[in-house]
């Protein structure tokens, strides 16, 4: 292979008048080699515990021409924290295999050798670089994981003129909670409300007729919000009798709770849970009653709602939702179905109804970590959102000769950190719990491979690439390509 190289510097200010055309090129020929060194990093799918992302990362060495001197040592085309307005386009023989941007703060001269330095990375770059920015994320209805990203770029785009295309491939994945064992996800013990005072010390109690013979509870769906709300309400009264002298008190008994479901299972909960003194007038009970249902009324469920327009059972996003009680104890919420939102509510501002910015990168990580997916760019510079199991369909038989090396070892089992999923709104206490265990399952005890593949332009292997080697099946999940040895250097998960 002749192994000639090709970087093409272009425009990336998108602003610029000469946006997106190429200003200067580095070209090797047979007789000239003017590009001295280059590495690239490999392509990885991040392990179960790390949503960061690290980028690509190319590095090459050249000597300094004019147009570098006077557009790269020189003079004022930077954006803002040592990005230059100059892109890069590298191409070797002829095919094109990395796009991304110049990280001018590692740029390096050695004017002894009179040699130039360049780092690159890829455009995933630019989310650490701005992970200062935060977005305002209040769509009622939540957020498709794909809008999680181009929402970031966006707002980088807005910051500096760059241009950060990006690709979705991603498909919400399915974790089922089978109906035949669902999960709970509210216990509202009562019992409490229902027991007389002991000792008796010769008053007699009984339940008044103002007070309710059971609970209200049950469902509220919203469709076009994405919500769905569980409510469930209480009123008991307990009148307690004195046979000499004859004497006659009350005390009212009030629980009410409304839970606001976001990301699926993730509830955020008002309550109320009141107890009137021994009342010597009916009245008094009443009075608080009324405050009672202010409590359900000022979190927009009314008293017609209350009594006439629940549900006990719902059906939202994939997931059906029912109820069951121990009567007179307690009532329980429950949900089956697929445990992964199709959209997702991150940041404060759902629970406080307050503008309250959240950290693009914790949303971008939540979103990352709770489905299981990774990001990655392409030769083009595209920003690719991407399921971890997504592996292509064809299968690619490589020839025994061309393995250089090949090593199997089992995989470790490693527990992951989910603290990521904290930016998402409401209690995630229960989704992270079960993301756990299905990253678990994922990643548990993988059989893997490290091997050495020869002959670059023989095989177009990529991230999530199916490899046949000696009978067997394996997904790729890191490969880096060895210029200089013409050979991949690929980890793969046995399938």
């Amino acid at each position: 292979m002749p192994n000639l190289f090709k970087i093409d510097f272009v425009q990336g200010k998108t602003d610029a008048s000469d946006y997106n055309q190429v200003k200067h090129s580095l070209v090797d020929t047979a007789a000239n080699r003017v590009i001295i060194s280059l590495t690239i990093s490999g392509d990885k799918l991040q392990s179960v515990s790390n949503y960061s992302r690290e980028p690509k990362r190319l590095v090459f060495e050249c000597f300094p021409t004019g147009w570098i001197n006077d557009n790269i040592l020189s003079g004022s085309n930077e954006h803002e924290r040592y990005i230059s307005h100059f892109e890069v386009k590298v191409y070797r023989d002829g095919v094109l295999f990395f796009t991304g941007i110049i990280d001018t703060s590692q740029l390096s001269y050695d004017v002894s050798s009179g040699i130039v330095k360049f780092t690159c990375y890829d455009k995933i770059k630019l989310m650490s670089v701005f992970s200062d920015l935060t977005h305002y994320y209040s769509l009622t209805a939540g957020y498709l994981p794909i809008w999680i990203l181009a929402y970031f770029l966006q707002d980088i785009q807005q910051t500096v003129p760059v241009n950060i295309p990006y690709l979705n491939q991603f498909a919400v994945p399915t974790h089922l909670i089978p109906s035949g064992s669902p999960l709970t996800i509210v216990h509202v013990d009562f019992d409490d409300l229902l027991q007389f005072p002991n000792p008796a010390n010769g008053w007699t109690y009984s339940y008044h007729s103002s007070g309710w013979p059971g609970p209200c509870w049950g469902y509220l769906v919203d469709t076009p919000s994405n919500k769905i709300t569980f409510v469930f309400a209480y009123k008991k009264v307990i009148q307690a009798t004195y046979p000499s002298p004859a004497t006659t008190r009350y005390q009212g008994r009030f629980r009410g709770k409304v839970y606001r479901f976001l990301n699926g299972i993730c509830p955020i909960v008002v309550e109320y849970d009141e107890k009137t003194g021994w009342e010597e007038d009916i009245t008094s009970v009443d009075n608080a009653y009324n405050e009672f249902l202010s409590f359900f009324n000022d979190n927009s469920i009314s008293s017609n709602t209350l009594f006439n327009g629940l549900s006990s059972t719902g059906t939202l996003d994939g997931r059906s939702y029912m109820s069951s009680q121990y009567v007179d104890h307690w009532i329980e919420a429950q949900c089956s179905g697929n445990i992964f939102p199709s959209r997702i509510q991150p940041g404060k501002s759902y629970e406080t109804y307050k503008e309250e910015q959240t950290d693009n990168i914790k949303a971008l990580q939540g979103m990352l970590m709770l489905y299981n997916a990774t990001i990655f760019t392409n030769a083009a510079g595209q920003i690719i959102l991407k399921n971890k199991d997504a592996y292509s369909a064809t299968i690619i038989d490589i020839e025994d000769e061309d393995v250089i090396s090949f090593v199997t070892k089992r995989g470790n089992q490693e527990k992951p950190g989910i603290t990521a999923i904290d930016v998402l709104a409401g209690d995630t206490t229960q989704l992270q719990g079960i993301v756990k265990g299905y990253l678990i399952d994922f990643y548990d005890s993988k059989w893997s491979i490290e091997a050495t593949v020869d002959q670059l332009s023989k095989y177009s292997l990529s991230l999530q690439s199916k490899i046949r080697i000696k009978t067997l099946v394996y997904a790729i999940t890191e490969i880096e390509r060895d210029y200089v040895n013409d050979e991949y250097k690929v980890k793969a998960w046995l399938l």
